[in-house]
């Protein structure tokens, strides 16, 4: 297993041309992870990027760790997947039709629930208490309507930490990231490792250093459902090696194999299963893609492919010093996860 030429040279390129500023890739296999790469910096004129930099994995934060909770939970009777959000918080959608308190936690993983994509929460609340009521009140079109939701996810967080009685950040690193030995992998803040910076926040007024960039996610302390995590790409690639080996500590093999399963397809032929993103023409990972994956607003992405035995990961912060930049990540993903997986092909 090795780093196809071109994809090497497709990431160094990127750098170069000030795409992102700084990367560190990693692929694996059902072995566990494989070879890692970096270049760049952490930060414009700052260090160089280490294999032991950590980055802000923005929505990897739904499947590495909202995802497998979920699953723990399952596996284990706790929660079904059929299971209604009405008896978990029973004013979830309070005099409203359709309600959110009939969406299920199937509907809720597969993007299926037909809730609203985002609202503007850190501009009108500042807790993790009135985030969360205010979330429970969000606007749900026809059940079944396929919306990439992030708050669909952060109700999904706030229901493990209903059902474990405990923080999302401790059930996942007791349940997910210490069974795994992703020792390098949680929610932030980071303060004793190196990190990749993210945006020179306005709203904020500083440059985010080991702080959550999304900005929902910092009015749920750092800790949501959506967004929050911190992880290396070796982490990641640890990570993903589970999945491609159907790792029991994760679950049984009928339920992960039930996660990776088509779910839902939208109007565009976006296909879903629960939490992944599923392989289909004008995916991320290139149309000739096989297998499942998922990417974070802050230039991050992992694909894995089961057919070829093999997973990459590519880490970035493409929204440093600010978001308007980074607009050739797409690209860049594209070529990098497609040259890797076709010659595993």
């Amino acid at each position: 297993m090795t780093f196809p030429r071109a994809a090497r040279d497709s990431l160094e390129l990127a750098v170069a041309q000030g795409v992102v500023p700084g990367a560190a890739a990693a692929l694996a296999d059902r072995d566990g992870p494989g070879p890692l790469m970096v270049c760049g910096v952490r930060r414009q004129g700052g260090p160089a990027v280490t294999p032991d930099t950590r980055y802000d994995l923005a929505s990897l934060t739904k499947v590495m760790a909202t995802l497998p909770c979920v699953l723990r939970l399952v596996a284990d009777g706790a929660l079904g997947l059929d299971d209604r959000l009405e008896p978990y918080f029973s004013h979830a959608g309070w005099f409203q039709s359709p309600s959110l308190a009939d969406a299920t936690v199937r509907q809720l993983l597969a993007h299926a629930a037909g809730v609203e994509p985002w609202s503007p929460l850190f501009a009108r609340v500042s807790t993790r208490a009135t985030a969360l009521a205010a979330v429970l009140q969000a606007r749900v079109e026809a059940p079944g309507t396929v919306r990439y939701s992030d708050l669909g996810f952060m109700l999904l967080g706030a229901l493990v930490e209903r059902v474990t009685k405990r923080r999302l950040d401790a059930f996942a690193r007791e349940a997910v990231f210490e069974p795994l030995g992703m020792h390098h992998t949680g929610f932030g803040p980071v303060r004793d490792a190196p990190v990749a910076a993210t945006e020179d926040c306005g709203w904020r007024n500083r440059l985010l250093e080991g702080e959550v960039h999304d900005e929902n996610a910092s009015v749920w302390d750092g800790v949501a459902g959506h967004a929050g995590l911190f992880g290396t790409a070796a982490d990641v690639a640890t990570y993903a090696s589970a999945w491609l080996r159907l790792d029991p500590r994760l679950g049984p093999e009928w339920l992960l194999r039930e996660a990776s399963a088509l779910h839902a397809e939208d109007d565009a032929g976006v296909r879903r299963g629960l939490g992944w993103l599923l392989a289909h023409p004008g995916v991320f990972a290139g149309d000739a893609a096989r297998g499942y994956g998922h990417t974070g607003f802050t230039g991050t992405s992992l694909w894995i492919d089961p057919e070829g035995g093999t997973a990459s990961v590519l880490l970035t912060n493409r929204v440093h010093p600010h978001r308007s930049r980074g607009h050739g990540i797409t690209a860049l993903r594209g070529s990098f996860h497609g040259l890797v997986h076709a010659v595993a092909a």
